[in-house]
């Protein structure tokens, strides 16, 4: 390969890096923007606050990113500095686990307790509804003798 071949991959190739490295750190600093409270006090979600605080931070961000660091180091950084309550959404380990788990044990709960009520209700209607068989026997035979009166009748 000649040189003049050489630099036109070189150069093609940049091309085609460059923009995609970009991306990949709009996507990272988004998803890090994301993940992570103001500290302003203003208890916003980074994304959503624009105040000076939220504003540094991004710029913080943006050259922990420009270093080379990652999303969980950034985190880790931050996390070090304001402590658990600057995450967005709290970790899935120790006792924040149960801010994961609570809600679902307490759909679960509610809807067996649902569901428990429903067959007690529905079985006590059935119950009160049971027609004993002397009468179901007494006004069975007075219906069907007077079904066989009312034929009669529609002959003559």
């Amino acid at each position: 390969m000649n040189m003049k071949m050489k630099l036109f991959l070189v150069i093609v190739l940049s091309l085609f890096l460059v923009p995609s490295l970009t991306h990949s750190q709009t996507i990272l600093f988004s998803e890090v923007e994301s993940s992570l409270m103001c500290t302003c006090g203003c208890n916003m979600v980074l994304t959503s606050c624009q105040c000076t605080t939220a504003d540094k931070m991004r710029s913080k961000i943006k050259s922990m990113l420009a270093q080379g660091k990652s999303k969980d180091q950034i985190l880790a950084s931050y996390v070090n500095l304001f402590g658990e309550t600057v995450l967005s959404e709290p970790t899935k380990e120790g006792f924040n686990l149960t801010a994961w788990i609570t809600p679902f044990i307490a759909i679960g709960a509610v809807g067996f307790l649902l569901y428990k009520a429903v067959n007690k209700w529905s079985g006590q209607r059935t119950q009160n509804k049971k027609i004993p068989d002397d009468l179901l026997l007494e006004y069975g035979t007075k219906l069907k003798n007077e079904l066989d009166n009312f034929e009669d009748g529609d002959k003559t």
